[in-house]
């Protein structure tokens, strides 16, 4: 469906860029375009993955600038990009390109996730948007020229660095979730594949189990609503007629 090649991108272009050190562009590179891949298919099951797709073509200039200013520096190959002096508008060109992406991507998995009837992973992808915002907004004000901030800058890059690993692990964690239960329409049904693993296959069927007894239990839950609400209208409105019929004899 696309989620498959989404979560390997975005593991591969965030979570493992913590360890990237200076090829965190070239991680970046690679990861985007694996996602680029994945919001393509995805743009066909819900139109504003289109938005996130716009951000990650965004997400790769920014990539490849950075991966090109890297070899001019490491290789000293005269390709005259450092000599543009973007430093300061690449910063916060790639605070705006990373904030959009993240946020049109949570957008997009909450509308799919309406569309299918799937509250749960609507209301994760919501939850991720606030922390992808605090995260913003607390790397502005570290970078803020602000002389009060110096002392306790240290504190805060840390802070900052704690945010982005745990936005970015709850992230995958959502994509993941999407990957393991949302499916294209026709295949809801299709069997689990089964692991050469006997303990994986025994916890998917705990698992599977457990789902059908909710869904199950669910379905009970609204008929007996339904019951009851219709009951409740005809009541009403055989109240409504024998008022109705008394008024007539009178």
């Amino acid at each position: 469906m696309g989620f498959g090649f989404l979560l390997i991108g975005y593991i591969f272009a965030y979570v493992s860029a913590v360890g990237f050190g200076t090829y965190i562009f070239a991680g970046t590179l690679v990861g985007g375009s694996i996602m680029f891949l994945g919001l393509f298919e995805l743009r066909k099951y819900s139109p504003t993955f289109v938005y996130a797709l716009i951000a990650n073509t965004l997400l790769l200039i920014c990539s490849l600038y950075g991966t090109l200013v890297w070899v001019e520096q490491q290789f000293g190959f005269p390709l005259g990009i450092v000599a543009l002096n973007l430093g300061t508008v690449f910063d916060l060109a790639e605070i705006a390109i990373n904030f959009l992406f993240n946020m049109s991507v949570l957008y997009g998995i909450a509308d799919l996730s309406r569309r299918v009837e799937y509250p749960d992973t609507r209301v994760k992808a919501f939850r991720n948007m606030i922390f992808v915002i605090l995260f913003n907004v607390l790397q502005i004000i570290v970078l803020l020229p602000i002389e009060t901030l110096k002392s306790s800058r240290a504190g805060l890059m840390m802070l900052l660095m704690l945010m982005q690993l745990v936005y970015t692990i709850i992230n995958a964690a959502l994509i993941f979730k999407c990957y393991a239960m949302i499916c294209p329409e026709g295949q809801e049904d299709m069997r689990r594949k089964q692991s050469r693993f006997g303990f994986i296959n025994k916890w998917n069927k705990i698992k599977d189990e457990r789902e059908e007894q909710v869904v199950e239990q669910t379905k009970k839950y609204l008929e007996s609503k339904l019951n009851k609400r219709n009951e409740k209208l005809n009541k009403s409105s055989f109240e409504h007629n024998k008022g109705h019929k008394k008024k007539k004899k009178k």
